[in-house]
């Protein structure tokens, strides 16, 4: 089995993700506009073969339900949080994941894919993303540090294994818009930031932990299991925003476990029962949320052909 392409590699420059509803739009429908968008991406990787274009489809709970007889263990939709602060959830059909170096090859996948359908879908996010500097967030902090850095380490990360069957070299999905305040945030002072985030801000150090308090960001998002090994995801998330304040970051992060971001999610909104929460969202409101699956490409063309 082979993973679709955009997970296992180091993210490109520019990137666009699709999230959307089916309303009247019919399942063979759907499969005829996929097949559309890799055809269109197929050719524009023969024309621009420097342009690292990588694509990755996936389907929520229900529609999966719908489209294949089986369904990979663990995979269930996202259910929103009530904690210290609140985590809404809002279900989707398909995410789909582009990646380039070239921010007009993402806009013509995306044209490829609607063409001829935009009143036949409700679609809940098209978000124009961007690498931002050296890999920063809008924060001005570097966003995925700790993210696995070589091929195998990322798909023992991302990847369902062989026991998993038809569905080995599949992904979960687990996409949330975050907006940021960056005037509430840019009025810390860059100790602060560095308190709230759990790393210093220009060489992204991970502080001490004598000194990295039990509320910031990095001491939230740990999750460790029963031999207190880090359990990590892969992480594609990007930065999106215009001049005027609408700006964010689209975290997307592809994982084997869906339990360790739930367990990260928990952590972050005060559920997880030491009563802490992630200081960071004070700064940042997660807009949305949901669970997908990305088949891999022998999988997904099997889909798509049924």
């Amino acid at each position: 089995m082979t993973a679709q392409s955009v997970i296992l590699p180091l993210p490109s420059d520019h990137a666009r993700f699709i999230v959307l509803r089916l309303k009247d739009l019919s399942i063979q429908e759907l499969k005829e506009k996929i097949e559309a968008l890799l055809s269109t991406r197929d050719r524009l990787i023969t024309q621009h073969p420097h342009a690292q274009i990588k694509t990755a489809i996936a389907f929520g709970p229900e529609l999966w339900a719908q489209i294949y007889q089986q369904v990979p263990e663990g995979f269930k939709p996202l259910a929103p949080i009530h904690g210290s602060f609140e985590m809404p959830v809002n279900p989707a059909d398909v995410l789909i994941h582009i990646a380039a170096q070239r921010t007009d090859i993402c806009f013509a996948l995306s044209q490829a894919f609607f063409e001829g359908i935009t009143d036949k879908v409700d679609v809940l996010d098209e978000r124009v993303c961007f690498r931002n500097f050296d890999g920063r967030d809008l924060t001005g902090f570097i966003d995925g540090t700790e993210n696995p850095q070589f091929p195998d380490d990322r798909a023992e990360v991302a990847l369902l294994g062989e026991d998993h069957g038809v569905f080995s070299d599949g992904s979960f999905v687990f996409a949330q818009r975050y907006a940021h305040n960056l005037e509430k945030w840019k009025q810390l002072k860059v100790d602060t930031q560095e308190q709230v985030i759990g790393r210093t801000k220009l060489e992204s150090i991970e502080l001490d932990d004598e000194v990295k308090p039990e509320n910031s960001h990095v001491a939230r998002t740990v999750v460790e299991d029963a031999e207190g090994e880090e359990m990590e995801i892969l992480r594609h998330s990007l930065p999106y925003g215009d001049g005027k304040g609408d700006q964010g970051l689209f975290f997307i992060a592809y994982t084997q476990d869906l339990s360790i971001i739930d367990a990260m999610l928990f952590r972050m909104f005060g559920t997880s029962g030491d009563g802490i929460h992630d200081r960071l969202l004070h700064f940042v409101t997660p807009m949305d949320g949901a669970y997908y699956f990305a088949p891999s490409e022998e999988l997904l063309e099997e889909v798509l052909a049924g």
